[in-house]
């Protein structure tokens, strides 16, 4: 039974408020490494850091929730956001790269109460499969945002110069805090405790007892690594070994969001009829379809089509129908959302954290792509087994 109504388009634009502020820099890259002299893998950074504060991020809004209430926590994390946009900005006039760093890795911390608070607010709203349904559709704004907020980035710097990216930062910030205070507050009694050592122990400790949510935090940060994989591998096996330019990898980088737009519509309309587990059974199975046939055009040398642009198109349609019924398992089965909600989101970023830091350990080639996502694929089988056999 539904408790209070959520606004879906505030919702959409919490749920999409760290992704969007993790790629809007990333067009800006190559002005900061001539801004500040430095290397392209020292730029890097910008991505790395801001990646590393938005998986630890997700631990501290469970506690803040709790001590505080869920929408002065939000309050507090667009407001870190604002303020970590405005150092930035400094950054630049200062010419400090360190202090860019810092900014970013403040910048995360900040902008992940968005994804942290959504998942919090729609499982103590709504039950598990209208959570599910509505996560279906929020899932658009994943498939919608990155490339939105790249190509935003794109204009401001060509026009205005990346600091105007930090500005534009800023601006969304503060449009998320005028229209989150109009959210009900969903906590009815405040855990004066939730700071403290031995209280935070024993609430996270019994969140990491609970299988079904540990299973499907795994499955959702396993899914997620497809995501931020295909973005790390895709560019250098385009561009520098299929010889692809750089604007047909923009056009074609559309296909994938479109797929995983279309794999979230089906997911809302299948999670209507049929168990959650089955949805994500049907997912795997698309999942395994794209890699194999990326396997198959990479063996044979394909161009990049049909090597990497249809297949990962047909991977993130199976995606879309993982990920939001694995988030509707996790979350179903915990009492304290507000801790679940921040053990489940810290595996569905710490996990592509974690790939992308060891990505450094591969060397580029046609093959490595369906290896990893192969391999991904595997492991996402053996968790959705560990999660079906959980009673």
């Amino acid at each position: 039974m539904m408790k209070q109504s959520l606004s879906f388009p505030t919702l959409l634009l919490m749920i999409s408020f760290a992704a969007g502020n993790a790629v809007l820099v990333s067009p800006a890259l190559p002005a900061m490494a001539t801004f500040f002299n430095v290397s392209s893998d020292a730029t890097q950074q910008v991505v790395t850091f801001f990646l590393v504060g938005y998986a630890l991020g997700q631990l501290i809004y469970g506690p803040l929730a709790n001590r505080f209430g869920r929408k002065p926590a939000l309050y507090m994390g667009i407001g870190l956001q604002i303020m970590s946009s405005l150092v930035c900005i400094l950054a630049g006039m200062l010419n400090n790269f360190y202090l860019l760093l810092l900014g970013r890795f403040a910048l995360a911390l900040g902008s992940g109460v968005g994804l942290k608070m959504t998942f919090t607010l729609l499982n103590e709203c709504y039950e598990p499969k209208v959570v599910s349904q509505k996560v279906s559709y929020l899932m658009l704004a994943f498939a919608i945002t990155p490339g939105i907020s790249m190509a935003v980035g794109g204009l401001l710097t060509q026009n205005f110069g990346w600091i105007s990216c930090f500005y534009f930062s800023a601006i969304y910030g503060f449009i998320l805090l005028a229209l989150v205070t109009r959210l009900p507050e969903t906590l009815a009694v405040l855990d004066l405790d939730a700071f403290k050592l031995k209280h935070l122990l024993h609430a996270y400790g019994e969140q990491f007892k609970n299988k079904k949510l540990l299973s499907g935090g795994l499955l959702m940060g396993l899914t997620t690594c497809f995501i931020y994989v295909f973005a790390a591998v895709a560019p250098f096996v385009a561009i520098n070994l299929l010889g692809m330019t750089s604007k047909s990898f923009g056009i074609a980088s559309i296909l994938p969001s479109i797929g995983y737009m279309l794999g979230a519509v089906s997911s809302a309309k299948l999670a209507k009829k049929h168990a959650l587990s089955k949805t994500i059974f049907v997912g795997i199975a698309i999942v395994a379809v794209g890699i194999i046939f990326m396997a198959v055009g990479s063996y044979t040398e394909s161009p990049a089509m049909l090597s990497l642009f249809i297949p990962i198109t047909i991977v993130y349609f199976g995606e879309a129908l993982i990920y939001p019924n694995a988030s509707a398992i996790a979350m179903g089965s915990a009492i304290d959302k507000s801790h679940a909600s921040a053990v489940m989101n810290f595996l569905t970023i710490g996990l592509p954290t974690i790939a992308v830091l060891s990505f450094g350990m591969f060397t580029v080639t046609i093959m490595l792509l369906p290896i990893l996502l192969a391999v991904l694929c595997g492991l996402i089988i053996c968790v959705y087994k560990w999660i079906t056999s959980i009673k």
